[in-house]
Formats: structure tokens, sequence, C-alpha cells
């Protein structure tokens, strides 16, 4: 049953005997006057970065500064945002740069315009606001587009909410609650509770769907046909090899595309962004940053246990992958916190 479920959810389950070469160094925040470098999404010839600078995540004080990059890491323009900017991506649509503003409460939506700098309408401001709950993340797939939604607190609270309109009121519906079951895709059992203490980043999965990362909880939740018939939950615990328990501090995962491409990887406590190039992989195969451990790792999709390709890091948080020589034109456009 195992072997059944991974295959609907991926068509690929293999771990691929991958080269990971030698990590360089793109970007440093102390170039641009910022600290705390976290999302990263790369489209269009461009790669942004967000750094949150230690702004106060409920926008109760600092600005963050959102770094527009060509793929040589020459800085093109900077943008400061109120608050702490914790998600970023690009609008297939529009080609607007979302960015996610104070993840924990009182948040707000900056887009900016790679033409014509942050849009005369931001912040977009929401229907219902919080002072402890916020918005992270966001996917866009086709019509729809979902946003991962933090602290919940009861089973019935949203983790992962639909965006019903693009102006100001913004109007949400839930998707995913925090009590949502699903099968453990370890064990292969259904019905098994979910782990979303703390809900995160969000991306798509290959073959369309939903992954949330619950941090703390070192579980990635996947949902299949959101927000339509049919909607279904699988989850996966990441487990460190050495203790066998849960990783902690898990952020931004992908799944590659292509057997060749190259890793744009937030290296947060060393305030710089980093690259990774790696040939031989298996589409399909899944790479995470892992806080706990302060590493990149690829994660066993049967068992959920990590492999460290790149140690000795500090809290890395945003990660992307651009398949082969795409040079940005078309890369996934899923950053995240």
């Amino acid at each position: 049953m195992r072997h059944i479920v991974l295959s609907s959810l991926l068509a690929a389950t293999m771990l691929s005997a991958q080269t990971i070469h030698p990590y360089s160094i793109f970007a440093n925040g102390a170039a641009v006057g910022a600290t705390g470098p976290d999302s990263i999404t790369v489209g269009n010839s461009s790669v942004w970065v967000s750094y949150t600078n230690g702004a106060e995540s409920h926008g109760l004080s600092g600005r963050s500064t959102v770094v527009q990059y060509d793929l040589t890491g020459h800085v093109r323009h900077t943008y400061s945002i109120a608050g702490s900017a914790d998600g970023l991506k690009i609008e297939p649509e529009t080609g607007l740069v979302w960015a996610m503003q104070n993840q924990d409460g009182n948040s707000t939506l900056t887009l900016i315009d790679p033409e014509h700098g942050i849009t005369s309408d931001s912040p977009l401001h929401y229907a219902v606001t919080s002072s402890v709950n916020g918005y992270d993340d966001v996917v866009f797939q086709g019509e729809q587009i979902f946003l991962s939604y933090t602290n919940p607190a009861a089973a019935s609270d949203p983790t992962i909410q639909l965006l019903k309109n693009r102006t100001s009121p913004l109007q949400v519906s839930p998707v995913l609650t925090m009590g949502a079951t699903g099968t453990d895709l370890a064990t292969g059992k259904h019905n098994q509770a979910t782990s979303q203490n703390d809900p995160d980043s969000l991306k798509s999965i290959p073959g369309g769907g939903l992954m949330l990362t619950s941090g703390d909880d070192g579980q990635l939740i996947f949902v299949r046909n959101p927000n339509r018939p049919g909607q279904s939950i699988s989850f996966l615990t990441l487990l460190d090899p050495a203790t066998g328990n849960a990783v902690s501090g898990l952020d931004d995962a992908v799944f590659v595309t292509a057997e060749r491409g190259t890793f744009y990887l937030t290296d947060t406590g060393n305030n710089r962004v980093l690259t990774i190039q790696a040939d031989d992989l298996h589409p399909g195969s899944l790479y995470a940053c892992v806080g706990s451990l302060n590493e990149f790792a690829r994660v066993d999709l049967e068992t959920g246990f990590l492999t460290a390709l790149v140690a000795n890091l500090k809290a890395p948080h945003g990660l992307v992958f651009v398949a082969g020589d795409d040079q940005g034109e078309n890369a996934q456009k899923d950053g995240g916190r």
C-alpha cells in the first residue's frame, strides 16, 4: 500500500545517486545592508530574496528588504517593506512578486511590479485580521491561489486557505484544517493524525497539489486535489538518521523536476544566499532545508530519513530548484519561508 500511495503522489519514488557539487556564494546580505535572508524565488532572469532584518513577525516594528538580483548576483533593485516579509512568490499570470507580510499576525500583502516597483494599491489588507494568526506563503495553481495560515490552536483552525479575490479586502475560505487526518506515507496507514502545530512553507508538487511544511513538527503534509471533490491528504515526518526522531526547524522542501539543475538556498544565520549545482538527479526526488540539523538534505520518500548533502549551515530557510540551463526564464516560482 505504501508504494501505491507514493506512486499516486509523485509517479517517481526512487532516490537517485545524484552528484551534488560544492556550493557557491551567490549573494551576501552585507552588500545591501540587510540581514536574515529568508524567502527566495526565481523567474524571468531574476532571483528575488527577502531579508527580514530581524523585523517583528506581527508587524509591530522593523522593515524587510526585498532584493531583485540578476542571475550573476548583481543587484537590480531593492525594496523596503514594513514588517516581516516572510513569503515571496512570483505570480505566473501577471509577473507580480507577492511579498507576504507579518506571518504571525496583522498580515498584509505587498505586490511588486518588476518594471515599475511596488504597486500603488499596496499593501493589500485582509477582510478578517488577527493579531495572533497570519499568512505565511502562497501558491498559484491555475485560477486558484492558496495561502498557508499560521498558529492554529484548535482542530478546526485553518492551515491552508483559498484566496477568493485579489483586491482589498482580501477574502479567504478554508481548504485544510489543523485536525486533518491522512495517510502516513512511512507506514501506509490511513486516517492518521497530521501534525500541524507550525504551518509554514507552501509549495506545488509534481502533478498538481500542495505541500505544506509544519516546521516544528518536521512534517510535510501533501494535499491532492485541493478545494476540489476528492481532496485527499497524506503526510511524511522527516527523521534525523542519528536519533530516529522527528527533526524541527524544517522549512522549504522542493521536488526536483529535471536530471540536472541548480538549488538556490538562503543560509539565513550566515546572512548569505548559496547556489548548489547538481547532476544525475532523479525527477520527483525531494530535498529540504532542516534547521535543527543545519543542513540541506535529501529526503527518503519511503521512510522520511534524511541524508545530509550540505552541512554546517546556520538556520537554512528558503529553497528553490531551477532545472538544467533554464537560467531563471521559466524557473519554479515557489519561494517559501
